[in-house]
């Protein structure tokens, strides 16, 4: 029996335990100190610093693992990487994971390629910061170099409001530093995709939908097909071609974000990863779209059992997710979610206890967010009415200061 170490314990990781046990390898977990949900399904779990590389090598040494993954996570990434190249394990390599996680090497690693970027600086202090406004103008976005999840992310419309954000921003980043880029405004796209042996294959892409909440950029909905509807998309999956093969990444899930700028059509980079996507995408949603099971793709690669992988026969479904946020009060009423299980098209429904009596609290970043409901249909339209059916079935009252509110979507 092959050992795998996973990185993480959260409900992310999850899906790839489980994935892994199902497989017949042994799994070894290393994550915080808590209760993470990650632990109880795994057969031996540690609790160190995913931050602190030397004792997750320590760790991996004694228990003579056969590979190591994570999922669904960007923070834990260098360190699966400087730990596989240690010991000679399969690795994505520790200079490359830094390109997929720190956003200003990335950026860096995208001008190098010709590959376009927002106009950026990184900063350390509020002085730099307040200059740097000046240089690209008004309105800029803020967001740690090293962060993830849409922590310390904002639009800064004004120096007040730079200053008021600056701290609370610095603090999601371990480096201590911010990347300032100038804000694009137009749609958001994500690509999803694998690579192997330095050779990379697109799989699916999807338009992202957004909260109607002034600031927040969160998505509440994403549908997945493996061929684009348009020129743009066609352009955009070239570059993500490009951009992965350019970074060099042997192996493994990609997550990559673009925007497309209003009036010029200029396409940008947001971020990419060299992980699966949260919110189930790549644990349910891609293989739903293409047929393609990455994980088990990425469970090959990882524990050596084979070096390349040529994928072929991409299906053509439409998957995708639904989340929803509440108003912040009290919960009053729940109905309905029992009756949208049913609904055709809808996949899963992964929604956490919500209860009579539970304090809601305003949505800061993507952990606020309830779900994800997966949906699947042979084309965006049978998704779209799925869609409007479980909205129409499922509501929940939240008591307010400002009365009765419902789900927002």
């Amino acid at each position: 029996m092959k050992k795998l170490m996973v990185l993480g314990t959260a409900k992310t990781q999850v899906p790839i335990i489980k994935f892994a046990k199902k497989r017949g390898f042994e799994t070894i977990v290393v994550g915080w100190e808590g209760d993470y949900p990650g632990s109880k399904f795994a057969d031996k779990a540690y609790e160190i610093d995913l931050y602190d590389k030397e004792k997750v090598l320590e760790v991996a040494i004694t228990e003579h693992v056969d590979g190591i993954v994570t999922d669904q996570l960007d923070f834990p990434v260098p360190t699966v990487a400087y730990v596989t190249e240690k010991l000679g394990l399969p690795s994505i390599g520790y200079d490359c994971a830094l390109k997929f996680t720190n956003k200003f090497l990335m950026r860096n690693e995208c001008t190098k390629l010709g590959i376009k970027s927002p106009e950026y600086y990184k900063v350390s202090t509020l002085e730099e910061a307040r200059e740097k406004c000046l240089d690209i103008g008004l309105p800029v976005i803020i967001k740690p170099t090293d962060g993830g999840g849409s922590r310390g992310i904002s639009v800064i419309r004004n120096i007040t409001e730079l200053e008021d954000k600056f701290e609370p921003s610095i603090a999601f980043s371990k480096e201590n530093c911010l990347i300032m880029e100038k804000y694009i405004q137009g749609d958001e796209y994500v690509i999803a995709g694998f690579a192997s042996n330095y050779k990379f294959t697109n799989l699916a892409i999807g338009k992202r939908q957004f909260f109607d909440i002034p600031d927040i950029f969160i998505p509440s909905v994403t549908m997945f097909c493996s061929s684009p509807d348009n020129y743009i998309e066609e352009q955009m999956l070239k570059i993500n071609k490009t951009l992965i093969e350019g970074f060099g990444l042997r192996f493994g899930i990609t997550h990559c974000e673009y925007i497309v700028e209003e009036g010029t059509e200029d396409i940008y980079l947001v971020e990419c990863a060299a992980r699966g996507a949260a919110t189930c995408i790549s644990s349910h949603l891609i293989p739903l779209a293409t047929g393609i099971d990455v994980n088990s793709l990425l469970l090959d690669v990882v524990v050596g059992d084979v070096e390349e992988i040529e994928i072929q026969n991409i299906e053509s479904n439409v998957s995708g997710y639904l989340l929803f946020t509440l108003p912040e009060g009290f919960v009053k009423e729940i109905r309905g979610i029992d009756k949208i299980q049913s609904v055709p098209g809808v996949q899963k429904v992964y929604i956490e206890p919500i209860y009579i009596g539970m304090e809601t609290k305003a949505i800061t970043d993507k952990g606020h967010r309830h779900g994800p409901i997966l949906i699947k249909g042979e084309n965006k339209e049978q998704c779209e009415k799925t869609i409007n059916e479980v909205k129409a079935l499922f509501e929940i009252d939240v008591e307010t200061s400002e009365g009765i509110k419902g789900i927002i979507w």
